[in-house]
């Protein structure tokens, strides 16, 4: 037993320096078409692949990916500087572990990086043979990662970064290099997609949003099989379906990142496919709300009217905080006209504005009645205090009105 175990050691490269592997049809040389980088640590196999940038990932060019304009910019920078969202200043970031749960039992055996270099997309992928090569992965992956300010995954922040932070951390020969941003997708997707469909898994994005259909593809969770598989038999041949699922994985998280872009742009060609009350809310938060009530005005007939009344109220109270009351009550204007449950407060708001800013105290009153006249047929019954406040605000007005008109 014990001898065994030394040999197990001496095979990962935990006792002493690894062992050659000897030459058999499982090298992985063989399988995926490679090179092996030298680094501090020993070397570390890596494979490279160049896409055309104008290479379509389903119905999405790669391409897309570039074009993100300064309003996509300014709303997926958050506090941000702008100029750190850029396609060509990112690195990809997806990869393949020894287990789903995450911890410091869990290795990453298998990095891919994805990054445009002029025409074309480069994935990169460094493949650990077996984890007494950790160290030289590490090494290899971390020199390229410290390249890029801009790092993009899909669920990065919580699993891959994560998890490579604890590798680095656990073999503490070098600090894991850090992003000045790194922008997750996954939320961002969650945002636009959520009430649209059944799960905002990156499969279900393909399928929906991409346009992607994998065949023969290997479902994740038999990936560490596979891995564990090689180590211990040297059977080589199953990996290359990893490294094509974690190359799907690349160019699907480039695609997803032009089309969310597209959405933040120009959201009224889609706002009958995403939540456009968490477009509004993205809009409101960027401090674009008049860019909003824009787009809201040319689409608003796309979103479904269950939705158009949260949509009109979350861009009205935005505006009217930027001091845009005017195009606020536009909107408060349209909500009033439409048969649903935010007409009460559309009609107060339209009282406010004409009391407040155009000192237009008929108007006012026509609405305060008929927002009473709303109280009044409604199945519920009104709460006394919300009644009382608004006759309170009614005979204010019209005492006003009365000392305008007293010479």
């Amino acid at each position: 037993m014990a001898t065994e175990l030394v040999a197990k050691l001496h095979q990962w490269g935990v006792a002493g320096p690894p062992r050659p592997l000897a030459r058999s049809p499982g090298r992985i040389e063989t399988v995926v078409p490679g090179r092996f980088e030298p680094t501090p640590y020993g070397p570390c196999f890596v494979t490279e692949a160049c896409y055309p940038v104008a290479t379509a990932q389903g119905a999405i060019p790669l391409a897309t990916a570039l074009t993100l304009t300064p309003v996509a910019r300014r709303i997926l920078a958050r506090q941000a500087p702008l100029e750190l969202v850029d396609a060509t200043r990112a690195v990809f970031i997806d990869t393949e572990t020894t287990g789903l749960a995450g911890g410091t039992g869990t290795y990453v055996f298998l990095v891919g990086l994805g990054y445009f270099d002029g025409p074309v997309l480069r994935i990169r992928q460094y493949f650990m043979r077996h984890p007494g090569e950790e160290a030289a992965l590490l090494a290899a992956v971390g020199a390229h990662l410290a390249r890029y300010p801009l790092w993009v995954t899909f669920n990065g922040k919580a699993f891959d970064v994560p998890l490579l932070e604890t590798r680095y951390l656990c073999w503490r020969r070098q600090p894991a290099p850090q992003p000045a941003l790194h922008l997750d997708l996954l939320p961002w997707a969650r945002r636009l997609w959520r009430r649209r469909l059944p799960s905002c898994a990156l499969a279900s994005l393909e399928r929906h949003v991409l346009g992607v259909q994998r065949w023969h593809d290997i479902p994740s969770w038999a990936i560490p099989a596979l891995y564990f598989d090689y180590v211990r038999r040297g059977r080589a041949a199953p990996l290359r379906t990893v490294f094509a699922h974690n190359t799907y994985d690349l160019l699907s998280l480039v695609a997803l990142l032009g089309v969310v872009g597209q959405v933040l742009a120009q959201p009224a060609p889609y706002l009958a496919r995403v939540d456009a009350t968490a477009l509004a809310r993205l809009y409101a938060d960027a401090g674009l709300a008049p860019a909003a009530a824009r787009w809201c005005a040319e689409g608003l007939a796309q979103v479904p009217a269950a939705e158009r009344g949260t949509v009109c109220r979350v861009l009205a109270h935005a505006l009217r905080r930027g001091g845009h009351h005017e195009a606020a009550a536009q909107l408060w204007q349209r909500l009033a006209e439409e048969h649903g449950p935010w007409r009460l407060t559309a009609y107060l708001e339209l009282a406010k504005y004409h009391e407040a800013q155009r000192r237009d105290y008929p108007a006012a009153i026509r609405a305060l009645e008929a927002a009473l006249a709303l109280l009044a047929v409604a199945r519920t019954p009104p709460a006394a205090c919300q009644q009382h406040q608004l006759e309170r605000r009614l005979g204010r007005l019209y005492a006003r009105l009365h000392q305008r008109a007293r010479p």
